[in-house]
């Protein structure tokens, strides 16, 4: 016990040149314009400061990160990160003993408007995420109006339908939770952001129609950390020329022996390898993608693991 603290030091130390090693050597690529500037389209701030997700409580992460607020996590951004858009989607505590995002975000909205001093580079979406989607009422849709006024709310959700962790009789709840946040972000004039994990073709028709329903060709719309099929993702770009597709860390991830396909509820099977990401990443315009953390989960190699 008297050698925690020297070796937890020592440790955090190894991982900050590692980590700064990398941002060097990203910014010698001959291919990264000089000056380039980044922003993180989505992740989320309270999982990452309250380590409230599943990685944040394994040695990796207590040992090797600083435990910072979020001044302290900003003012750690590397040259270039002007910002980053933090969805806050659960009404549900992320993890026991903690406040849900919804809340954190309450009590943090001062770091977000524009006068602040952080407001110029954190701004927030607000929804429910489907895992929550059987905490969406009426009492929830004022609340999403409420936070929406926010001049650095910038979107709706992320919301969707994720058919691989959940059971294919959740679809109908899941879809009537989405159109109406989708509805909510037409009429609100901001940005739709959409998890899906819709695994087969028939669950991408479903999507689909209630996309071209309810969202008008024009609307932004991110596609949030896209792993479905590429037919259905050129599908979206030819519906709305303002949809952006998604992609995190994961796209770096190695199979590890587990092969290309993953088993969800139901016994579904995703799409999910190496081969898979690549033919999605070779197979749409560049001008269609975005770059996200999804942090604190995603961590790209050869940091997979730690806190993205």
């Amino acid at each position: 016990a008297a050698a925690a603290g020297p070796y937890n030091e020592g440790a955090r130390r190894a991982y900050a040149e590692r980590y700064a090693a990398d941002l060097e050597r990203l910014r010698r690529r001959p291919d990264l314009p000089v000056g380039a500037r980044w922003v993180d389209s989505h992740c989320h701030l309270e999982s990452i400061l309250a380590r409230t997700w599943r990685g944040g409580g394994k040695p990796q992460v207590l040992d090797h990160e600083p435990d910072l607020d979020l001044p302290e996590l900003v003012a750690t951004w590397p040259p270039g990160l002007d910002g980053c858009i933090c969805n806050c989607v659960f009404k549900r505590p992320s993890k026991p003993g903690f406040p849900p995002e919804w809340s954190w975000l309450e009590a943090n909205l001062h770091h977000f408007e524009p006068t602040g001093a952080l407001g110029g580079r954190l701004w927030f979406t607000i929804g429910i995420h489907p895992h929550d989607c059987g905490n969406w009422d009426a009492a929830a849709e004022r609340t999403v109006r409420d936070f929406a006024r926010r001049p650095n709310c910038v979107g709706i959700g992320e919301c969707g339908l994720d058919l691989f962790k959940h059971e294919p009789g959740e679809l109908e709840r899941q879809l009537q939770v989405f159109k109406r946040q989708a509805t909510l972000a037409v009429e609100l004039g901001k940005a739709l952001v959409v998890h899906a994990r819709l695994v087969t073709a028939a669950n991408e028709a479903v999507f689909l129609q209630a996309m071209q329903e309810i969202v008008p060709r024009e609307h932004p719309v991110h596609m949030h950390c896209f792993g479905d099929s590429l037919e259905h993702a050129r599908q979206l770009c030819e519906g709305w020329p303002n949809l952006r597709v998604g992609f995190t860390g994961s796209i770096t991830f190695k199979d590890r022996g587990k092969g290309a396909k993953q088993k969800g509820k139901g016994g579904v099977k995703e799409n999910k390898g190496e081969e898979h990401c690549r033919e999605l990443v070779v197979g749409l315009p560049l001008e269609r993608m975005l770059i996200e953390t999804d942090g604190p989960y995603m961590c790209p190699e050869p940091f997979r693991g730690q806190t993205a």
